[in-house]
């Protein structure tokens, strides 16, 4: 008996279309897209047509365990297709945006940014332009700039640059008493802008044209410091006694660029805390770098609809629809760790929001997380098709 196709398969390209504008999420999408060739014949064609994703993809919770926020179910990405992981046993080390950070140990010991959506990876060693080797690769920022540049805090007050294919990384000095240390990096305006544990903020050229300035001033390749775009201020101020502060450099959607300062209580880890007592004195902040005045500006309100979705390994502004109500504008988006690494919690939250209008937080808890319990790591996961 012959098989007659399913007539899902004989949707027009023009009504697929009009159905991907009602997916906001990347994760409708991709299952849309794996349908039936058809299906991906109409994602592919009308995918420069189409709103950005309104929302993260997953959560990486650590290894090869995401947790999608559309529908909260756990989901695991394979990379035995990726051949550089398969002649060691790897570790995944991190995530950076929609990249995964594994490490090959043994006697060729190396790194490699892995896409898990797609597969792409790039190798990446191990070894300064000065000659110096480190052994892994330090657990900092890592920015994916273009195919062909990758930046990165190294160590400390340091920003390397690496151009895939290259033997090494070039790397500036490492200066604690003049730039002190690096917490945050954010590509902004083609240039590479570095906020230190002091809110200080500092310029680093990437590029040819740095490139041939750096030369000239004989210092090793693209990545010497430019400029002192805004002055430190004092540590009095920057770190309250008895608070915990994490800053996050955000890039918004109309080009400004922010920094969210969330300042949390210390306090000792006891027994039988609950996860809402974490939220307990909390404060969040956030300010536009004014580098014409050299100086930080506290905003109370997100421009046309942001919201901002903040962790150490990837930060974005999104510009959100109104779609989904779990997701509101005018709010900061941390990950559950963060309330819950000062207490011994029963329950960790999967991520909790920060209203800017009222200055009230919100947690959610999504059980799958409880799968893969306990949660190391946590980063929100952005596709990079």
């Amino acid at each position: 008996m012959d098989q007659r196709p399913s007539p899902w398969s004989d949707l027009p390209l023009e009504l697929g279309g009009l159905i991907l504008r009602l997916l906001p999420c990347h994760m409708d999408r991709l299952g849309f897209r794996s349908a039936c060739r058809q299906w991906r014949l109409a994602e592919r064609q009308h995918r420069p047509h189409l709103p950005p994703p309104g929302l993260p993809l997953m959560i990486w919770l650590g290894e090869h365990n995401f947790l999608s926020l559309a529908g909260g179910e756990l989901r695991r990405f394979r990379t035995d297709h990726v051949d550089v992981l398969r002649r060691r046993f790897p570790s995944c080390r991190g995530s950076f945006d929609g990249w995964l950070l594994f490490q090959r140990y043994g006697e060729h010991s190396m790194c490699f940014l892995i896409n898990p959506l797609s597969g792409a990876n790039i190798k990446i060693p191990l070894l300064l332009d000065n000659g110096a080797r480190f052994d892994r690769f330090p657990m900092c920022k890592i920015i994916v700039c273009s195919p062909n540049l990758i930046a990165a805090i190294l160590w400390g007050s340091s920003v390397g640059f690496y151009r895939p294919g290259a033997s090494s990384w070039s790397a500036c000095p490492t200066d604690y008493c003049g730039r002190g240390s690096y917490v945050d990096i954010a590509l902004y305006r083609g240039k590479i802008y570095a906020l230190n544990t002091k809110d200080g903020l500092f310029i680093h050229e990437v590029g040819d044209a740095a490139a041939a300035v750096a030369a000239a001033a004989g210092i090793p390749k693209a990545s010497h410091v430019v400029d002192n775009a805004i002055a430190s201020q004092p540590l009095e101020i920057a770190n309250p006694e008895g608070i915990v502060t994490r800053r996050y450099l955000v890039v918004s959607c109309i080009g400004k660029l922010l920094l969210v300062k969330l300042m949390v209580p210390f306090r000792l880890p006891r027994s039988g805390s609950s996860s809402s007592k974490a939220i307990d004195g909390i404060m969040l902040k956030v300010f536009e770098a004014d580098l014409e005045m050299g100086r930080w500006m506290e905003v109370n309100n997100l421009d046309n609809g942001e919201a901002l979705f903040v962790s150490g390994g990837c930060s974005r502004a999104v510009r959100l629809t109104g779609s989904d109500k779990r997701f509101q504008d005018n709010c900061v988006y941390i990950l559950g760790h963060v309330f819950s690494d000062m207490y011994c919690c029963e329950a960790m939250p999967t991520y909790g929001s920060y209203d800017l209008k009222n200055g009230t937080i919100r947690q959610v808890v999504l059980d799958r997380m409880l799968v893969v319990w306990p949660v190391l790591s946590m980063e929100w996961f952005f596709p990079q098709e």
